[in-house]
């Protein structure tokens, strides 16, 4: 299995594409212009329309820029869109032209298999409409992708534990969030729970959801002025140690790409 985030935070966008050897890949939101987001898929020796699927999480703009459009990405390349139903009913209220045969509404618990690769989507605790995360299976390995949430549940948990591969958000510092100097709302929203994870709630989470079986886990959607890769790191990593596991943690960076496997 691979995975490549194209860019990775509220500033930059949201994309991840997820591939194996015997699938064709899969696109987990589409927060870029269409030009980025073309540009980035190709960077791969992939074309547009050689993704199975998109896959959206919710419809902030930084998760779903490329389709709100006239011309949506998924209509410019006929790709079937996978999202829930409080999506699509945010959706309707704009003057997009994505043919009604591509809008897929998918549930929370709800499976689907799509060329090779099986999705299965469950609930998150965020304050968007019917906000959904999602685990990609291809190969035999399994990625986990849980961004946007302001707290963990006990569903988000029982479908992301032991999963190998963890995308997981770590969104900002809590000290740094407070002394931002941001407006006061937007502190509380952050740090609310259906905001963002902080640091350390990422840490507490990874404590439980590692396992023998995880092979890695990426921080996502970092904050840009909230957090630096470092501190989010350093901490996750020393909330594992003191749990007692080992396992690679690495960082999506907020805009490059970055490919794992």
């Amino acid at each position: 299995m691979y995975i490549a985030s194209l860019s990775s935070s509220s500033t930059c966008g949201n994309a991840y594409i997820v591939w194996g050897d015997s699938a064709r890949p899969v696109l987990i939101d589409c927060g870029l212009s269409i030009r980025r987001l073309t540009a980035s898929i190709k960077e791969f020796g992939m074309e547009p329309q050689d993704l199975a699927g998109l896959f959206i999480t919710h419809e902030h703009s930084d998760h779903v820029r490329a389709m709100c459009l006239v011309t949506p990405f998924a209509q410019k390349y006929s790709l079937p869109v996978y999202a829930s139903r409080g999506f699509w009913k945010w959706y309707s209220r704009y003057s997009c032209r994505l043919e009604r045969r591509l809008m897929r509404p998918i549930a929370a618990g709800e499976e689907v298999v799509v060329s090779g690769t099986r999705v299965k989507a469950f609930s998150k605790p965020h304050d968007a409409l019917e906000p959904l995360g999602f685990v990609v299976e291809c190969d035999g390995e399994r990625a986990g992708f849980a961004m946007d949430l302001g707290h963990v549940t006990e569903e988000v948990r029982s479908c992301l534990r032991g999963i190998e591969h963890l995308v997981v958000e770590s969104n900002h510092d809590v000290d740094m969030e407070k002394r931002s100097g941001r407006p006061w709302p937007l502190i509380q929203r952050v740090l609310g729970r259906l905001g963002h994870l902080s640091n350390d709630q990422a840490a507490e989470a990874l404590s439980d959801l590692v396992t023998a079986e995880t092979r890695q886990v990426i921080l996502a959607h970092l904050s840009t002025e909230c957090n630096t890769p470092e501190i989010a790191r350093t901490v996750v990593l020393e909330r594992l140690h003191k749990a007692g596991k080992k396992v690679p943690v690495l960082v999506a960076p907020a805009r490059e790409i970055a490919v794992y496997s």
